[in-house]
């Protein structure tokens, strides 16, 4: 997007950049919203980690440090009455310049179950996330 002129762009994708286990787009997003550039985010659960006890993480077998992290973001999702996806959804749709969030489904039951948790997002309390930063699961730079 640097060096670009504006108005070149009106949209990105940013994927596997921005979820509970990253948060690695931040400059992106920093950057979208300076020029007004709308924002689609995919991976939001992190390739399956998040939704999934024996999930992978990028695409490959998840690290024990980010198996131990989503463990404690389940914690903090159970402690407020919350899925974990619904939370992993949330967080994705924060940003101001995010436009849409990106899922992938591949069965009827996975579309059912995703939009059970697209509804549930919406109840997310914004006290999950100053208690998540308190935690060390975000870092204190994240705007939320």
């Amino acid at each position: 997007l640097r060096g670009c002129e504006p108005g070149t762009f009106n949209s990105a994708l940013l994927a596997g950049g921005w979820n509970l286990l990253t948060q690695a787009g931040l400059p992106c997003f920093q950057e979208c919203e300076r020029l007004g550039v709308e924002v689609h985010v995919a991976g939001v659960f992190g390739s399956g980690l998040l939704v999934s006890k024996a999930g992978t993480y990028a695409y490959r077998e998840a690290p024990a440090a980010m198996v131990e992290k989503a463990q404690q973001w389940q914690a903090l999702a159970d402690k407020f009455g919350r899925s974990l996806p619904s939370v992993a959804i949330a967080f994705a749709a924060l940003p101001k310049c995010v436009s849409k969030v990106v899922i992938g489904m591949a069965t009827p039951k996975q579309v059912s179950e995703t939009m059970a948790w697209v509804e549930e997002s919406s109840r997310v309390p914004l006290a999950l996330w100053a208690e998540a930063k308190s935690l060390g699961l975000l870092d204190e730079t994240v705007p939320v």
